[in-house]
């Protein structure tokens, strides 16, 4: 009676102690005793086997958030931002100098918009309206077109996150000055062409613009764009037809910081005038039958495509840029200084949502770009070495001179 009553005993005060009921309970069955023992130690047991149950069923009626300590948590804080002494770039913790300007190396202009300001954060349902659809306002208000292949497939019911997901490559092509064929003026046409009903032309492009936003828009671009002030003039020319336009690269030594102004973005051509043209600038004709494709090589490159992030004709990067040490600046040397926080200045782009994703990946394929072009066009540096063991193997008299299955290149 006494060992039954130790058993007990030590099935209840165990109970506390989670799945250790159980264990001890096959232990007591498992005793070699008398039947009186057996008897009891089975009883325990069978106690016990419908006591974890309950306790399990405890355990996962606990909940998180009410049963909350906010003195058993831990507080962890992310080392403050570091200031960069060169260009004033907010840099995350162990981000190097080397990031944003290479330690002072790259010095290019911020990108001004204080009149899109209200527009780009403001609260008005106005501004939310077109934040929602800044991609359209773009469209409509710049001088190319992009080509491109959408993936289409992610977020379909439109319960995440605004994603802008290109396949393939992305082109910027540029027609005519005039429309052929009686068509609406588009792009650059609408700068030039039918001046007199152009507001009504861009509302007709899509019907979620706002004929209050356009004007706004239409009305800084005419104050502050070096490009569309050229085409205005081009348009209240009597003499159109026989004209061509020509959009100039940024001269070599221009310094990188001076914003570009109408006469340094464009220029008219009269009839048979005699151009020079260099190999990056680009002829517009008057009548063209084609589309031509803008290099993502030249910085006429990005203000074309984007006249709401870059207002003031901010030229992009091209493969004559260079660094105050006077080497050449890569593509992604530049773009990582321009979408870098700087202390002090509003960076428009980090305002542009939905249309600073396009931004993003167009110039992010641009990058890609120019490093397989490089590749492409330094392939005697790359082989040059390979050759020379070849030759050499050759030379040796070695019978098998060539790669290995397993080499990369």
């Amino acid at each position: 009676m006494n060992n039954h009553d130790e058993n007990v005993n030590n099935v209840a005060t165990n109970n506390d102690d989670g799945h250790t009921n159980y264990t001890e309970a096959v232990n007591i069955d498992g005793d070699q005793g008398s039947d009186s023992e057996h008897a009891n130690g089975h009883e325990a047991q069978h106690n016990n086997v419908h006591r974890v149950p309950r306790m399990r069923r405890e355990c996962i009626r606990y909940n998180a958030a009410r049963d909350f300590h906010e003195e058993r948590v831990q507080d962890f804080q992310l080392p403050s931002p570091i200031t960069c002494p060169y260009c004033t770039s907010l840099l995350f913790h162990q981000e190097t100098f080397s990031l944003c300007c290479m330690k002072g190396n790259i010095e290019l202009a911020l990108i001004q918009s204080p009149e899109m300001v209200w527009l780009f954060s403001d609260q008005t349902d106005e501004s939310k309206k077109f934040r929602q659809n800044i991609r359209a306002y773009n469209n409509v208000f710049a001088f190319t077109s992009m080509g491109v292949h959408l993936d289409e497939t992610i977020n379909v019911q439109g319960r995440g996150p605004y994603t802008f997901r290109a396949q393939g490559s992305i082109y910027h092509k540029i027609g005519g000055l005039v429309p052929a064929g009686g068509r609406r003026p588009r792009y650059l046409q609408a700068y030039i062409y039918d001046t007199e009903h152009e507001l009504q032309n861009r509302l007709s492009e899509s019907e979620v613009l706002e004929r209050g936003i356009v004007e706004k828009i239409q009305q800084i671009l005419n104050e502050h764009n070096p490009f569309v002030q050229t085409f205005r003039s081009l348009g209240q020319r009597q003499d159109l037809p026989p004209c061509k336009l020509i959009i100039r690269e940024q001269p070599s030594d221009r310094r990188q910081y001076n914003l570009p102004t109408a006469s340094q973005v464009a220029a008219v051509i009269v009839g048979g005038d005699d151009i020079s043209p260099n190999g990056r600038d680009f002829i517009v004709q008057t009548i063209s039958g084609r589309l031509q494709t803008v290099k993502d090589s030249v910085g006429y490159y990005d203000p074309m495509q984007y006249p709401l992030l870059l207002p003031y004709g901010t030229y992009g990067w091209d493969i004559n840029s260079h660094g105050n040490n006077g080497k050449e600046m890569t593509c992604c040397d530049y773009y990582a200084y321009m979408l870098q926080m700087h202390e002090g200045h509003e960076n428009p782009l980090h305002r542009g949502g939905r249309l600073l994703q396009q931004y993003v990946v167009d110039n992010y394929v641009k990058i890609e770009s120019q490093k397989l072009r490089w590749l492409r066009n330094n392939q005697d540096k790359f082989r040059t070495d390979v050759r020379q063991g070849l030759e050499d193997s050759l030379h040796s008299g070695e019978n098998n001179a060539g790669l290995t299955s397993n080499y990369i290149g």
